[in-house]
């Protein structure tokens, strides 16, 4: 990759670690999330395109932890979701499970935050239609296996979930071009935010810009 490509990538990666942060402000729109596993897919394609020039190596290595992080982040929320679901449904096994923080997910080694995010990942599936009510949506928990599967893929483990959205090429031009259209398409959908939630709507804005360096 090139400078100015190294400088949009980043822009991606930050304008998905956003929305992660915020995701209780808009995982009621499922196209948000539907939106969002595409760009980490196409994150996914990009730096796996670009892994055999140094330039790249040297960044998308460093990147390992803020991802590990991310999914940290995102598995608490879905706990969280699970905990509500298993106190109302009196379901104590359930409850045991679903009581972790960010830190039970983060502090774990990297082999153990595998195991662990793989069996909640499983556990919320197979749950993922009763917990509509409590907003859970199949895109969502897509979204977060398409992040799990990009951390497998950095530490050179096998995917422990198949990306449905796979991309065709992995041309770096076609690869930033549909990447583009992507955020566009997320800009166009959470302009809604604009008065309805001013503070998101420009931390948003603030992480789609492209920071030159």
């Amino acid at each position: 990759m090139n400078r100015d490509q190294i400088n949009r990538l980043e822009m991606f990666q930050a304008t998905n670690t956003y929305l992660d942060a915020q995701v209780e402000v808009w995982t009621a729109i499922p196209i948000v999330s539907t939106y969002k596993t595409a760009l980490v897919t196409l994150i996914q394609e990009i730096e796996s395109t670009s892994l055999e020039q140094d330039a790249a190596q040297v960044f998308i290595g460093s990147s390992l932890r803020a991802l590990k992080r991310q999914i940290a982040l995102k598995m608490d929320i879905l706990d969280d979701t699970l905990e509500a679901y298993a106190e109302d449904t009196e379901n104590a096994e359930l409850l045991a499970q679903a009581s972790n923080t960010v830190t039970d997910y983060f502090s774990l080694t990297n082999e153990d935050f595998e195991i662990k995010t793989k069996n909640m990942i499983d556990l919320l599936d197979a749950s993922v239609a009763e917990m509509a009510d409590y907003g859970m949506t199949a895109p969502q928990l897509e979204e977060v296996k398409t992040s799990f599967g990009l951390f497998q893929d950095k530490r050179g483990t096998p995917r422990s979930y198949r990306i449905a959205s796979k991309v065709a090429t992995s041309d770096l031009v076609t690869l930033f071009a549909e990447a583009n259209i992507t955020v566009n398409r997320l800009d166009k959908v959470l302009k809604r935010f604009k008065r309805s939630n001013a503070s998101f709507y420009q931390g948003y804005l603030a992480a789609r810009t492209i920071v030159s360096t």
